[in-house]
């Protein structure tokens, strides 16, 4: 819920006296961005919408929430068609991802970087979404589409105590628009574009709001769809095909909202979503942009679908919140890994396929307070059960169609092909989980608030894998029944923490400081596995944990104008566990990796400098580095004061929008976008054989369009500069394997509202 709030004239003094009253060093930093304007524009009435965030699970303001926030409202993700994690995290630089193709991401906040379970937690509504990896690379993160959505916050830090384990560095929540009880209302948006050297892309969404029985029961649909897009051309001895990864992405969401009585609230949510690709999504490093040198075809399939039920019941000093859902996600993808066939002497094509099947079930109830007085509380239980049914097969590929003639070891046994395989397996993983929480807010004096909280965190993880076929040449024979070669089940219990200060200086400016713990699972790896390659790994490797400590300063400027944030922190990391590949390049596993550091600026400022003019800009710093060396026992070079991998130290982004009326019935508008990733290394140093270099880059989109009536009509270009990114690196021993942004694209958007 956005709520506009009158103009205000307690800052309209001379400058100096706005520096010391209306925001001390914040004000400083704030008039560092280009305001110069601003300062003879109070007292116009541009005052900026304040955004109601929930991120300490009961509704409060960002200026008097103890944590650092980045909220991007949905307006901006549609004038933006930002509908992906990848192209969000372009919006704001609070939050980075390392791409690997649809519905694969791994989520970065504040540099907290690794392989092993996910550092950062996905919610969707009040859904976990966050996934479970297939290897130690990547988070395997789900790629849900943002589509009608009124918000997404980046809450930056540990956000344990409220979101569990996988929030160890922060929390990335996706809040729907939810159905209106007032009035029939609806969009349809459709767009079309051309892409420099590729396919056309297309993209739509329709939604619909409608009151069912009034002021009791309203629902609301939205759909969407994109397809094209293809830009990546596969060439090598086998293979000649332009424009590979085509993707068709088709979903929608059902949301019905009851309120049988003024005090009970009742929400039922269904979501489906899939995405298919052509093939290939990657350009080779020693090919240079768009090429894939590739011998097998690599198409990619992911099926998505939510249920989920939120009941909130007001009582007279509180609100009592259940929620419950089902997350079913199933995704296959095929991989080219005939570099690896060639380099262990296999005459053959060699077409790698995995697969997964993840359910997550979870549910919790939780009590926030309301009382009068100085005291305020929120807690509850949460229950989760997690599965994910992995499988993975090396198989020898026809050369002439270039795709394997069956899919995993029993499709290859029915097919009388069991020949076919050269390298199987199977996986399951369960994790069983339960945790109690607590956080509370204590007003001390006038303006300042101590908030602690705690959640105990227990569960049971469970990990088994079955070799259905060890490592062999085509003319070895065959393996004859399965053979178990994990099999590890363990318990483990954690207390997270969170400790702030909040001090509300005035209506305008707070301050904050907080301490707060994190921590993620461990795990087991494939030991057996790996000794026949070779390599002698560790059986597990375990839990790592970390302690966030930072200070902020939130602050209204210039008749509220202006809202500016700035936040310092440092984080202690110890037993980071980090990817490590053999030097061959064949056997990837996860170690922990002794301390860690990352001490990081922050600063975002949104404005309206005129009533035509607004813009909002984010920067960060991130100084991430190795505190010690590594333990000899990782099999990984890393020193004291290498950084860590994958994690840029300057980030940059913003918008700015321009509006005006062009007629007494048609207003004009023109927005541009931008952002800065800087370098980051896939590895601590040169002395390892993986390491590689991703290049900084800076992405600029622009917008030109005009609104009349009900109608909305603009031309559009992302990747201006047609800029060939590197967004996401996969380094195995079949080569170094670039994922990109799409090169430069125009097209044209038309909307409608009713």
């Amino acid at each position: 819920m956005n709520t506009t709030l009158a103009p205000r004239a307690n800052c309209r003094a001379p400058l100096r006296a706005q520096l010391l009253r209306c925001g001390g060093l914040l004000a400083i930093a704030a008039l560092a961005a280009p305001l110069p304007a601003l300062a003879q524009d109070g007292g116009s009435g541009l005052v900026l919408e304040e955004i109601i965030v929930t991120a300490t699970k009961r509704a409060t303001t960002n200026k008097d929430t103890p944590i650092a926030i980045a909220a991007v409202t949905g307006d901006s993700i549609e004038k933006s068609q930002a509908f992906s994690l990848e192209s969000f995290s372009r919006l704001n630089p609070s939050i980075q991802i390392n791409n690997r193709g649809a519905g694969d991401n791994q989520i970065i906040v504040r540099g907290i970087s690794s392989a092993g379970k996910p550092t950062v937690g996905l919610y969707y509504d009040e859904t976990v979404i966050t996934g479970l990896g297939l290897d130690g690379g990547s988070d395997n993160q789900p790629n849900i589409q943002m589509h009608d959505v009124e918000r997404v916050e980046v809450l930056k830090g540990p956000q344990g105590t409220l979101f569990g384990a996988s929030s160890m560095s922060g929390t990335v929540r996706i809040i729907t628009n939810k159905p209106q009880m007032d009035e029939v209302s609806g969009k349809i948006t459709v767009s079309g574009a051309g892409v420099k050297g590729g396919n056309g892309f297309y993209q739509g969404e329709a939604v619909l709001n409608a009151p069912l029985v009034e002021d009791k029961l309203a629902a609301r649909a939205v759909v969407w769809g994109d397809t094209g897009g293809g830009y990546i051309d596969q060439v090598s001895t086998t293979r000649n095909l332009r424009n590979t990864n085509d993707q068709e992405v088709w979903g929608g969401r059902f949301t019905l909202r009851a309120e049988p009585t003024d005090r009970l609230s009742i929400l039922l949510t269904a979501l489906h979503q899939q995405i298919k690709v052509d093939g290939t999504q990657y350009y080779d490093y020693s090919a240079g942009p768009y090429i894939a040198e590739a011998d097998t075809l690599q198409p990619f399939n992911d099926n998505t679908d939510l249920y989920s039920a939120v009941i909130d019941y007001e009582l007279d000093f509180g609100t009592i919140t259940a929620t419950t859902s089902y997350l079913d996600r199933n995704f296959f993808l095929a991989r080219d890994s005939s570099p690896t066939a060639r380099r262990f002497g296999i005459p053959a094509l060699l077409d790698y396929h995995q697969a997964q099947d993840l359910t997550n079930w979870s549910s919790e109830l939780r009590f926030a307070s309301s009382f009068d007085g100085p005291f305020q509380v929120v807690a509850g239980g949460f229950y989760a059960e997690q599965r994910a049914d992995s499988i993975s097969a090396a198989l020898v590929a026809d050369p002439v169609t270039g795709m394997a003639r069956c899919r995993f070891h029993l499709d290859c046994v029915a097919a009388g092909r069991a020949t076919d395989d050269i390298n199987s397996a199977t996986s399951a993983t369960s994790i069983d989980q339960y945790a109690l929480f607590t956080e509370a807010n204590y007003d001390l004096t006038e303006g300042l608030t101590a908030t602690a909280g705690i959640r105990y965190y227990n569960a049971d993880i469970a990990e088994r894998k079955v070799t259905t076929q060890g490592l062999r040449f085509p003319t070895s024979p065959v393996q004859s029944t399965p053979a178990v070669a994990l099999d590890e089940s363990t318990s483990e219990d954690k207390i997270s923490y969170n400790f702030a200060l909040n001090y509300t200086a005035n209506e305008d400016v707070s301050f904050y400081a907080r301490v707060a713990s994190g921590f993620r699972p461990g795990g087991a790896n494939d030991a057996d596995g790996a000794a026949q390659y070779g390599v002698t790994v560790p059986g597990r490797y375990t839990s790592d944990t970390l302690w966030n400590y930072e200070a902020g300063v939130k602050s209204y400027l210039f008749d509220r104008s202006v809202f500016a944030e700035l936040s310092v922190y440092r984080i202690d990391w110890s037993g980071q566990q980090i990817s490590v590949t053999d030097p061959g390049g064949t056997f990837a596993y996860i170690a922990n990796a002794g301390k860690s550091y990352v001490n990081g600026v922050e600063f975002q400022v949104n404005a309206r400098a005129t009533s035509e003019l607004s813009f909002n800009f984010g920067i960060t710093y991130t100084d991430s580095q190795l505190s010690e060396d590594l333990p000899a026992t990782s099999a990984a070079a890393g020193f004291d004061g290498d950084r860590i991998p994958y994690t840029p130290r300057w980030s940059f982004g913003g918008q700015v929008t321009y509006e005006t009326d062009l007629s007494d019935t048609v207003e004009g508008y023109l927005t541009g976008n931008f952002s800065y990733r800087g370098a980051s290394f896939t590895e601590f140093n040169s002395t390892n054989a993986n390491y590689q270099r991703l290049d900084d880059y800076l992405l600029l989109g622009l917008r030109a369009g005009a609104r009349f009536g009900t109608w909305d009509a603009s031309l559009y270009v992302d990747n201006l500069t047609d800029k060939a990114a590197e967004i996401g690196l996969r380094v195995t021993g079949d080569g170094y394997r670039v994922y990109t942004t799409r090169p430069r694209t125009i097209g044209a958007t038309v909307s409608t509202t009713f």
